[in-house]
């Protein structure tokens, strides 16, 4: 007797549909995410952003994961962030010396998650560092399968480009040395920059919110002046 097919029965078309929609998730899931051989292949780590990735202010932290001031102010750059949506945070990391190989090994290991993992699972990671970080120079207090990650791939490669990354070691070599060209020897230090016009301000402090929003006010002020010389 003639077996059949597949379709001819509800629960088998079920059964195909829902093959197709897992593959569908998978398919995106590496769109957004990378497969390990992708990511290895590009040439750099991504600009890692926190929250409106089109907003027309920047706030550039130059920090360090080992540094306890950096720490403190994560939750409060988090709720800063979260009440403007005209200002995004931009992470450059600057692994003091006096920190050694640990403020090395956790710039490495948060930019490896957010390279595969994407952008939410970068600042997920910072976060869970500073969670089981000890701080100055110290290190983790746990192993990295202990911090509660969901990159979208192995721990076995995570800790595989934590180790033997160079595109990863350079990016952050690159940002470091960058920082010192300009003189930023200090972490946290903040920079306030304005992408419509590029001009960039250092700021002494995190501000608050009044005076977050004077800085981007004034900002927003010299591009008119820029504008009104070029006339």
């Amino acid at each position: 007797m003639k077996k059949p097919h597949i379709l001819a029965t509800p629960w088998g078309l079920y059964g195909v549909l829902a093959a197709m929609l897992a593959c569908a998730l998978a398919v995106t899931a590496i769109q957004e995410h990378g497969t390990p051989e992708s990511v290895q292949t590009r040439s750099k780590p991504p600009i890692f952003i926190y929250g409106n990735a089109s907003a027309r202010f920047t706030l550039i932290e130059y920090g360090d994961l080992e540094c306890p001031y950096c720490r403190d102010a994560f939750p409060q750059l988090k709720q800063l962030i979260a009440r403007h949506d005209q200002l995004n945070w931009q992470w450059q990391h600057l692994p003091l010396p006096m920190h050694g190989e640990a403020a090395q090994y956790e710039a490495r290991l948060v930019t490896c998650a957010g390279w595969y993992g994407g952008n939410p699972v970068f600042w997920q990671a910072v976060e869970a560092v500073y969670e089981h970080s000890r701080g100055n120079g110290a290190g983790l207090a746990v192993p990295i399968d202990q911090l509660g990650l969901q990159p979208a791939v192995s721990l076995q490669h995570l800790q595989g480009c934590v180790e033997d990354s160079a595109a990863v070691r350079q990016a952050i070599a690159e940002q470091t040395t960058a920082a010192a060209k300009q003189r930023i020897d200090a972490s946290p230090t903040f920079e306030l920059r304005d992408n419509s016009s590029g001009r960039v301000i250092r700021l002494q402090s995190l501000l608050d919110d009044a005076g977050m929003l004077s800085a981007m006010d004034w900002l927003a002020t010299q591009e008119g002046a820029d504008a009104q010389q070029r006339q």
